[in-house]
């Protein structure tokens, strides 16, 4: 085996992603070798990097459930909101019901209340499922690279040491929706 250098995996520091980047570059950098396409690379950086980036992901899921669980409170705290307003329409209206054109009056306003009420929650929904969306497609994207990248350099691997591949456990590969 071939050191690379000074360079260490990236310990808890940085993203998975960024810890994935770390990964493939010291598969970049590692040393040829000659008249061929394979290369000499440190097992055991390349396993502690890889076991840094399995043991964060749980970290980021974590982090994902936070941002949908603010979310969820952020809708609640509007149609709680959305509510209280209405309550205050039909309180109003009640206290009002001696006149009906006070009545019909107060009915409009209700009705305009509630409209605009219904429609703040929508826009407060429709904004954090894309929120939640562009989350979830930026972690699925970092899964999608992994699997790639692990299949790749399982790969190179059996065709460097004539590995039957037949021999070696599978990803599923429905995990990654596949």
């Amino acid at each position: 085996m071939v050191a690379l250098g000074a360079r260490t995996p990236i310990v808890g520091q940085g993203t998975a992603e960024e810890k994935l980047a770390h990964l493939r570059e010291l598969i970049l950098n590692a040393r040829a070798m000659p008249m061929s396409a394979s290369c000499v690379i440190n097992r055991s950086e390349v396993l502690a990097a890889i076991d840094d980036v399995i043991e964060n992901l749980p970290e980021e899921i974590a982090e994902a459930q936070r941002v949908i669980d603010r979310s969820a409170y952020k809708i609640a705290e509007g149609e709680a909101e959305a509510g209280r307003i209405m309550a205050e329409a039909r309180d109003h209206a009640a206290n009002l019901a001696q006149h009906s054109e006070v009545i019909r009056m107060a009915e409009q306003i209700a009705a305009e209340m509630r409209s605009e009420a219904d429609q703040e929650a929508a826009a407060l929904r429709r904004e954090t499922d894309e929120f939640i969306d562009a989350r979830m497609a930026g972690f699925e994207s970092v899964l999608h690279k992994t699997a790639s990248q692990v299949r790749t350099a399982r790969a190179r691997l059996a065709e460097r040491s004539g590995l039957d591949t037949g021999e070696l456990p599978r990803l599923d590969k429905r995990a990654f929706g596949e």
